[in-house]
């Protein structure tokens, strides 16, 4: 079966991009190379294609409903604010990690491209009514610390986790990369002319090779690997996102977890080598052992760094993987890996 492709496909071979199947899509992996786009997006600034997520247009008349689903208190956060939260099931577990953008008229709520028939459904299965807008729209993340000083003049810039709109854009200073910057929702007839813009200003297209190594450096999860249908936000490390004090999905199994700490928890971790302990991995930090979900070399650190799913509370920081056959010494880290 074909795969699907984003509005910008077209562009992405005519810049000789290189692509790779995720999911159901045909997506750029990279143009100049990950290290390269890697290097852009920390210093200065890149954009990426992230259509394949989905946009979903919400009424606030579905506000309560939505939030017997989530784990987070989206009733309460400000008019053009963004939030991050959970979906989980009846144990508790996530169904997917989204954003939810609100703005006075609407919210727009975005699951990740491989969650999003499954969050569809779910919510026409709870009554929730909402506006399919992926097909009509693109959506651009555009990333780096030098972003804002080069778009100011086309955008009105919003404070961080904000909101705003211009020229017929929507947006949100949001991003996966650990760096300032905004995510864009344009309509499909005005791709080109922001395309164009981007372009210009000298800001690069990047592709989710990068984007990986990026979201990785600064400790974010990505679903399916330190986020699945078997991994509760307590247990991913996430309990801040638990700020929905109403009774949702799974929340007796989520608050029991927050009392007694009795769990398996995600650690992240770094090796001080170039040796990667890549995703299944397996480590042990004294007599608690643990599956690793993500691991890759970072380029700033100039070391290994990932995240490990251990059964429960390690004792200690010293951790023993197994990297085909041989114990390589890492260390557990409870901080941002990039401060």
């Amino acid at each position: 079966m074909d795969k699907k492709t984003t509005q910008l496909h077209s562009f992405h071979e005519s810049n000789n991009a290189k692509f790779i199947d995720f999911g159901d899509w045909s997506m750029p992996f990279s143009y100049e190379g990950t290290l390269k786009e890697h290097d852009i997006v920390r210093n200065s600034s890149g954009f990426f294609d992230v259509s394949h997520m989905g946009r979903l247009e919400i009424n606030y008349t579905e506000l309560d409903k939505i939030s017997t689903l989530i784990c987070s208190d989206l009733i309460n956060i400000p008019v053009n604010k963004a939030l991050y939260s959970i979906f989980t099931n009846e144990n508790g577990n996530a169904l997917d990690d989204v954003i939810f953008w609100k703005f006075e008229d609407k919210i727009i709520l975005i699951p990740n491209a491989s969650n999003e028939s499954k969050i569809k459904s779910h919510l026409l299965d709870h009554k929730i009514n909402f506006i399919d807008k992926s097909t009509e729209t693109v959506l651009i993340a555009v990333q780096g610390p030098k972003t804002i000083e080069l778009i100011n003049d086309r955008f009105d810039i919003p404070d961080k986790f904000s909101t705003g709109q211009s020229e017929g854009y929507i947006y949100a200073r949001t991003g996966y990369t650990g760096e300032d910057g905004i995510e864009i929702m344009a309509n499909n007839s005005d791709v080109d002319s922001l395309i164009s813009f981007l372009t210009q200003k000298g800001i690069k297209p990047c592709g989710l090779g990068s984007r990986d190594t990026l979201r990785l450096e600064a400790s974010l999860p990505l679903y399916g690997f330190e986020l699945t249908e078997d991994i509760t936000p307590v247990e991913a490390s996430l309990s801040w996102t638990i700020t929905n004090n109403r009774d949702f999905l799974g929340s007796d199994t989520i608050k029991s977890q927050l009392d007694e700490g009795n769990h398996k928890t995600l650690k992240k971790f770094t090796i001080d080598s170039r040796k990667i302990a890549r995703t299944d991995t397996l480590g042990s930090a004294g007599d608690v052992k643990g599956t690793v979900t993500s691991g890759n070399f970072s380029p700033v650190l100039n070391k290994s760094i990932g995240f490990i799913m251990f059964e429960n509370k390690p004792s200690q920081d010293l951790i023993e993987f197994d990297i085909r056959g041989n114990l390589i010494e890492g260390n557990i880290v409870n901080k941002r890996f990039l401060s």
